[in-house]
């Protein structure tokens, strides 16, 4: 898959199967709109494209809002590629963007710079200036100018609609197991494995300190997860917060792999939060730390977490040891 910065330097060969959003998170909603494009890329032989912003345009017009984002543009680019997306156009979402009308927007950057043929956005779609635009008055300016549009209607999940809003609430609210049925994949995040104060190693459970890259965390508290590093995915458990039993109050994400006791130091880990154990606290003593730790341990370890998706399902030659399901 091709990476155009910026919509006046793509120059696609003929017309194009298109799709607009800021796809945060690449969600089963996002996924059918790929879907769908790429259907047309092959019914009308024509390139399959993707146009999304940077920043999200929340950051742009409010940056002081607290705003998280689920994925990485990286991330992004990869989820689209897997789903049969020949190009991704990465558009800078400035004030000239922003301040056009729906009309010239769909004039200059849809007709005239994408070339269109069909356009596929979601039944929540905006554009334009003041986000007046609508999937409607797309439809209709796109009989005038010659393209279609395919309008998706929402995706409803557990009886409410799948959304990066909602994914984002789950998380924040530790509910990483219900984000997972929506992602269709675990959240995870990544990161160099840094030196720590190795007081888990102290107490019998060495940890890795994730230097991560993500906006994004879920509510802090220990969880099941599992670990990739150097494409062996392990079972492990985590700690997201700030371990209070120590005094320490920067967030933080601490990893135990089970049956481990190599040195990663160094070595990028990613870690995807399968289920979630217990609410980070506060022990007495080092001694009911590691009593409590061992239960969590033997949680992780029993835990059977269903998943419509393996484990960084980009990676398709990964291993899995140690405890791993």
């Amino acid at each position: 898959m091709d990476v155009i910065e910026g919509s006046g330097m793509f120059s696609p060969p003929g017309e194009t199967s298109l799709t607009i959003g800021n796809f945060d998170g690449v969600h089963l909603g996002h996924r059918e709109l790929l879907r769908r494009t790429v259907a047309h890329a092959r019914e009308f032989r024509v390139q399959a494209v993707a146009l999304t912003f940077t920043p999200h345009p929340i950051r742009f017009f409010t940056p002081k809002a607290r705003f998280y984002e689920i994925t990485t543009m990286g991330e992004k680019a990869s989820r689209m590629e897997e789903l049969g997306i020949d190009v991704l156009v990465v558009e800078s979402f400035t004030g000239e963007i922003g301040g056009m009308g729906p009309e010239e927007f769909a004039r200059t950057i849809v007709h005239e710079r994408m070339r269109a043929r069909c356009v596929t956005v979601g039944y929540d779609f905006t554009f334009g200036r003041n986000r007046t635009g609508s999937p409607g008055m797309l439809q209709r300016i796109g009989r005038d100018l010659g393209f279609e549009v395919d309008v998706v209607p929402p995706l409803l999940r557990g009886g409410a609609i799948v959304s990066s809003s909602r994914i984002r609430e789950l998380l924040l609210s530790g509910r990483v197991r219900e984000a997972e049925e929506l992602l269709c994949r675990p959240y995870a995040v990544s990161g160099r494995v840094i030196p720590g104060a190795a007081r888990g190693r102290k107490l019998g459970f060495p940890t890795a300190n994730i230097q991560f890259v993500q906006d994004l965390l879920p509510l802090p508290g220990v969880y099941v997860i599992d670990a990739r590093v150097s494409g062996v995915v392990r079972r492990g458990v985590a700690n997201v917060g700030f371990n209070p039993t120590f005094g320490e109050n920067s967030l933080g994400v601490e990893a135990h792999l089970l049956d481990f006791d190599g040195d990663l130091y160094g070595q990028e880990m990613t870690v995807y939060f399968r289920d979630r154990i217990r609410d980070e606290r506060k022990f007495k003593s080092a001694d009911e730390l590691v009593r409590q730790i061992e239960k969590d341990v033997r949680y992780a370890r029993s835990a059977r977490i269903p998943s419509c998706r393996k484990p960084d399902d980009a990676a398709s030659g990964e291993r899995r040891e140690a405890g791993g399901r």
